[in-house]
């Protein structure tokens, strides 16, 4: 995946709890991701032995940046519309890092169990250029040499 130096790139994730069936998942969350157009959607049916109950939905969304001056500001400006239509906490939106390039919000498990936000979105991460689960900036590997092996 692709993206600019400048783009915010967040991560959604969301518990279908109710969805006995990945079509069934698929069509609760429907609206939210055409709505958001994220640039990659997964679908994984829950753990039985986990924590959660029926289908995590894990989106990808790619931002513009907002206009501000240090980088935290620009992750948080950018990324508090998303925050609120998703029905999550901007008071819990942590950076982690010092340099304010990555944060998130994660919703304390009493306040999941309430199921009020979402699609049951529980979990959010963004960064500035990286993808804030990995870390990377792209999907790409850098090899050595000129590709011709490949």
């Amino acid at each position: 995946m692709l993206f600019k130096p400048t783009d915010i790139v967040a991560r959604v994730f969301l518990n279908t709890r109710d969805a006995a069936t990945a079509d069934a998942s698929l069509r609760e969350c429907l609206g939210l991701v055409a709505e958001l157009r994220p640039v990659s959607v997964a679908f994984e049916q829950a753990d039985p032995a986990g924590l959660r109950r029926g289908f995590l939905v894990e989106l990808m969304v790619v931002l513009p940046p907002a206009a501000a001056e240090r980088p935290e500001e620009v992750l948080l400006t950018t990324v508090r519309p998303l925050i609120g239509r998703l029905g999550l906490d901007e008071a819990l939106f942590e950076l982690d890092d010092p340099a304010g390039r990555t944060g998130g919000v994660l919703l304390p498990e009493h306040v999941r169990d309430e199921r009020r936000t979402a699609c049951g979105a529980y979990w959010l991460l963004a960064g500035i250029g990286v993808d804030p689960l990995t870390g990377q900036d792209t999907d790409e590997a850098d090899y050595e040499g000129d590709g011709d092996d490949l």
